[in-house]
């Protein structure tokens, strides 16, 4: 799989940059095969399933796994492709009016077709009888490709964005027509010989897409319910999970309606009060909460230094004031009460954003979004026209994306990310050096055509990121999260040994000077080897990514978060039919049959995280064990170092504040860390959570806060916590010699939260594209 992987990755020199394949092709591809095989290089998983020899030919889409949009259908696209999609759903983003402009839209399909239903279809013969004669009645062949999908939407979209501008060309009614659309079950080549789900779930998007039609909901609401229905057949497909971000500014004027709008029914109109006491009235009957509406997305609320200013000073009848402080008020009640954690803050003008190079003219005329692939129709440049015009009038022209480690433009932008690991290393040093292979590698996928090849071109954005860092922090520093996050950086500076010294704080430090030198080598070999191409240094370098998917697979704290827990049985799923269940069963291993997911069983596999086993004993602590103060320091630290590569001296300087460092260094090259704050409502009243965030959420980028949840209100978690004497029990309980069966890993724990596919063990697989 390495050797596969990085012969796809090198091969695309030989069709863009043929006169450097011929001199680099093969220490490029030994050094990215070697680094990938070792485990110190963890290319996201897309990269793993598409990388081959024909990597040239696919587009870069399918390699990415952060995107933004700003049209329903390149959302749609990207989603289609496993990207992860951000949004922003601001008023003045918002240039379709979907329930009052858009026509009517309505799904055939052929009788003959294999996946036609009497009663649930119409069919295209039934439709040619009744809009045969009628004025304003434009037809639509939906081709068999993830570009056709995408193309029925823009017709859509753009129909209801140009029905009120162009009455001459008005679309009263429009007829799509997925009779070439394959049938339920075919095979798709292009993933691994995956089966379609047909046309089906898309023609039922498309009907309640057109139920919106007459609702009277405002744009941002409408345009927000398109989208969530354009993700659900996304996620029948089986390979994908739709992943998005959904943003709006909080000066808007129905902001609060916005910060409300995933609460489930059963909570609305409620008190925060109210609201915990019928959840603990439902957890103490065993029954579960009540789920989320809109569940697609992860949504906050994009803010700024002067709603933080406004929320934290006195009260007052100035109306953005009054505004600052409900927007802040709603936020932290549904955020606690809920449960969820939602919505969240973005300190938008905290983001790196960068517009050196942005030409209006190149942007103009649709220019911004299309492909070889995927060719955008002239009358949609009219309608993208419309929406670089709402670009340039936004406060803030910078969002994230749904697990926001990314920093991508509103208009639409792509980024591709890899994960760095230390712990795999044979040194720190060694892990720079990787750091330098991974940011060439991704800096060659910049240069495959693209939805949004200006974009790409004028940012050439990458994420080279780390994961596993708090076994590397051990492993090399000896050194747990309570000195992390409490440095003797003074000491450090007059130390002469700084990675041995008997002070765990000084090691602590050498940590952090450490990070801020792999993070400095990044910026340096981006830049270098953007020269080489000949293509724009990068607008940003690093990040750290949530990493479930490929931490998981080597039992690694993931991304820049904690260790979850010390001992848990990892649940994993299967259909009663399985034989795999009688194999476990009889192996020793906990089975249970499911009762919410009805012909389901799940099998328990007792799992100790690697950083348990490495001797770090009472220096380890948990997500749920440190508290919110701790994590912010963590994350604060983590943005001067390892994002912007600051080092100690220059920290001290600056009096940790990354501001003042950025002023005086005049640019900012870091995406995000992506990172989600567990606290236990337990242990953290209602006021401390308000308190923690309002004087420390100013002052990062943004971070999704999550009460840890203890499984009361679901059948099952994916993870759930054992003690050491129940972990040892089950562990000696299982006979592993009686059975041939390995340990399975569940798509809960393998599915990339940012949208990707799954990683596809089976080589032979490949031989399918």
């Amino acid at each position: 799989m390495a050797h596969r992987v990085a012969i796809g990755n090198v091969s695309i020199l030989k069709r863009e940059r043929p006169e450097l394949y011929l001199t680099s092709a093969i220490p490029e591809h030994r050094a990215m095969a070697d680094a990938i095989a070792e485990g110190a290089l963890l290319m996201s998983g897309r990269h793993l399933q598409q990388g081959d020899q024909n990597q040239s030919n696919r587009p870069m889409e399918v390699f990415t796994n952060c995107s933004t949009a700003a049209t329903s259908f390149a959302l749609f696209q990207l989603l289609l492709n496993g990207s992860g999609v951000g949004r922003d759903y601001s008023d003045q983003m918002m240039a379709v009016d979907w329930a009052n402009d858009m026509p009517n839209v309505v799904a055939v399909l052929d009788a003959d077709h294999p996946d036609f239903q009497w009663g649930r279809h119409m069919s295209r013969r039934d439709a040619q009888h009744l809009y045969a004669d009628a004025p304003g009645v434009v037809w639509h062949r939906v081709a068999d490709s993830r570009e056709g999908w995408g193309k029925a939407i823009e017709k859509i979209e753009v129909a209801a964005a140009l029905n009120v501008l162009d009455d001459e060309e008005a679309v009263t009614t429009l007829v799509i027509d997925f009779s070439d659309v394959r049938p339920q079950g075919a095979p798709i080549m292009g993933m691994q010989g995956r089966p379609s789900s047909g046309p089906a779930p898309l023609m039922d998007a498309i009907e309640k897409i057109a139920k919106v039609r007459g609702s009277g909901m405002a744009p941002w609401r409408a345009t927000l319910y398109i989208d969530h229905f354009l993700a659900e057949p996304v996620l029948v497909g089986g390979a994908r999970r739709s992943a998005r971000m959904s943003t709006k500014w909080w000066q808007d004027a129905d902001i609060l309606e916005f910060v409300e709008v995933k609460r489930p029914v059963e909570l609305l109109g409620k008190s925060r009060e109210e609201v915990e006491s019928y959840l603990a009235d439902l957890t103490a009957k065993g029954l579960p909460k009540p789920l989320s509406f809109l569940w697609s997305s992860n949504n906050s609320v994009t803010v700024d230094e002067d709603f933080w200013d406004r929320v934290n000073g006195p009260e007052s009848d100035d109306p953005l004031t009054v505004k600052a402080k409900a927007v802040y008020d709603r936020v932290m009640a549904c955020g606690y009460s809920d449960g969820t954690g939602e919505p969240g803050f973005i300190n938008v003008d905290r983001l790196t954003s960068n517009d050196e190079g942005f030409d209006r003219e190149a942007y103009r005329n649709g220019a911004f979004l299309g492909s070889l692939r995927y060719q955008i129709d002239d009358r949609t440049r009219f309608y993208l026209d419309t929406l670089l015009e709402c670009f340039e009038a936004m406060p803030y022209h910078y969002i994230v994306n749904p697990c926001g480690e990314i920093a991508l433009s509103i208009l639409g932008g792509f980024c591709v990310i890899a994960d760095v690991v230390p712990v795999h290393c044979d040194s720190p040093e060694h892990a720079i050096e990787v750091a330098r292979i991974a940011t060439r590698a991704l800096i060659r996928v910049n240069l495959l055509d693209s939805l949004y090849n200006a974009e790409v071109r004028r940012t050439n954005r990458i994420g080279v990121g780390v994961t596993g860092i708090h076994e590397a922090a051990w492993k090399f520093f000896r050194v747990g999260f309570s000195d992390l996050v409490n440095p003797d950086f003074e000491a450090f500076v007059n130390a002469v040994d700084a990675r041995d010294n008997v002070n765990p704080r000084v090691r602590a430090a050498a940590f952090w000077e450490w990070s801020g030198e792999l993070s400095r080598a990044v910026l340096s070999e981006a830049d270098s080897y953007s020269g080489v191409l000949g293509v724009t240094a990068p607008h940003t370098v690093t990040t750290v990514k949530p990493s479930g998917s490929v931490s998981k697979l080597f039992g690694l704290s993931e991304g820049w978060h904690l260790p979850a827990l010390r001992h848990y049985l990892r649940w994993v799923q299967y259909h009663k039919n399985s034989p795999m269940i009688e194999e476990y069963r009889a192996m020793g291993y906990p089975v249970r049959e499911l009762k919410s997911y009805r012909d389901h069983w799940i099998v328990g596999f007792p799992t100790e995280p690697a950083i348990v086993s490495m001797g770090i004993g009472d220096k380890l602590v948990t997500a749920g064990e440190a508290t919110m103060q701790e994590q912010f320091r963590w994350l604060k630290l983590g943005e001067f170092f390892l994002m912007e590569g600051g080092s100690v001296g220059e920290y001290l300087s600056c009096e940790g504040s990354l501001d003042t460092f950025l002023d005086i260094r005049g640019y900012a090259f870091g995406n995000q860390i992506s990172y989600t704050m567990k606290f236990r409502p337990d242990d953290t009243d209602f006021d401390t959570f308000c308190d923690v965030i309002r004087c420390n959420q100013p002052y990062v980028r943004c971070v999704s806060v999550m009460p840890q949840e203890n499984g009361a209100s679901y059948e099952y978690l994916p993870e759930e916590q054992v003690s050491v004497a129940e972990y040892q029990a089950i562990l000696a309980a299982i006979r592993r010699d009686e059975a041939s069966a390995s340990e399975d890993v569940g798509l809960e724990h393998l599915d990339c939260s940012t949208g990707a596919c799954p990683i596809v063990f089976d080589g032979k697989a490949k031989q399918d594209l």
